[in-house]
């Protein structure tokens, strides 16, 4: 009878051990980040217009503008009948360029156009779930949007690319290749095209990037709790032994 008692005592700490080892990993399972996943199969961010299943932060950095005419960047809110709703100026031009003609009508952060008191021309923006969004590049060329069915199908926006690094108005030939990007976990380049200059499709006169971020109903354990629970977790297998 000895060896049975012996085989059920080895048993008893390897289920112990199982079930601790299960527990560790819900815990360790809540940490993961909650913007770590891209784009999920009902979701856009291109073109086809800009959609989240989730409510989602997203961020953007100013980089440049190369357009003869002053302009602002803009975000709408798409309404069912393709109305418009303004969220917000993300950034604005207060003059044309930093120095006329000069570099292509260069205009930059500081010049052309003001930062925030950060010192960054940065902003952020919530973007709720399920509602379809737009950026607009609004001059006195009109308003060009970043989803083609609002500018009657043309494509007016690069999502992945800032455009041509040629001289400005030289034609960036493949826009149809950055039509759509996953802002999730990168920085995705966007460059506007505001049909100035004979429309020349340059899709450099404004130029940022984006990225997002899922907002969560769950916070993520903070290492000391995970390190607590773990401590609490092989504690409790003694007492299980013993018993």
């Amino acid at each position: 009878m000895k060896p049975l008692n012996c085989v059920r005592s080895i048993e008893k700490p390897m289920a112990l051990f199982a079930i601790t080892g299960a527990s560790l990993v819900t815990v360790l399972g809540a940490s993961s980040p909650a913007g770590a996943a891209g784009l999920k199969p009902d979701e856009s961010f291109g073109t086809e217009g800009i959609v989240f299943t989730e409510n989602t932060n997203m961020s953007f950095t100013f980089r440049e503008t190369h357009g003869k005419f002053q302009s602002a960047l803009k975000l709408f809110q798409v309404g069912d009948d393709d109305s418009l709703t303004w969220i917000k100026d993300l950034f604005v031009e207060v003059q044309r360029s930093d120095n006329g003609e000069a570099n292509g009508w260069l205009g930059t952060c500081g010049t052309t156009v003001l930062p925030g008191a950060d010192g960054n021309c940065t902003e952020s923006v919530t973007f709720q779930s399920n509602a379809e969004y737009t950026f607009g590049l609004v001059s006195d060329n009109g308003t060009v949007y970043s989803t083609n069915r609002l500018n009657g199908g043309s494509q007016q926006t690069l999502f992945g690319s800032f455009g041509s690094t040629a001289p400005d108005g030289t034609m960036f030939l493949n826009p149809f290749d950055f039509a759509e990007a996953d802002p999730f976990g990168v920085e995705v380049a966007m460059g506007f095209d505001d049909r100035g200059n004979g429309n020349d499709r340059d899709f450099q006169d404004m130029t940022w990037t984006a990225t997002a971020e899922r907002q969560t109903s769950q916070e993520i354990p903070e290492p000391s709790l995970i390190l607590g629970s773990i401590v609490a977790l092989l504690g409790f297998a003694p007492l299980r032994r013993r018993r």
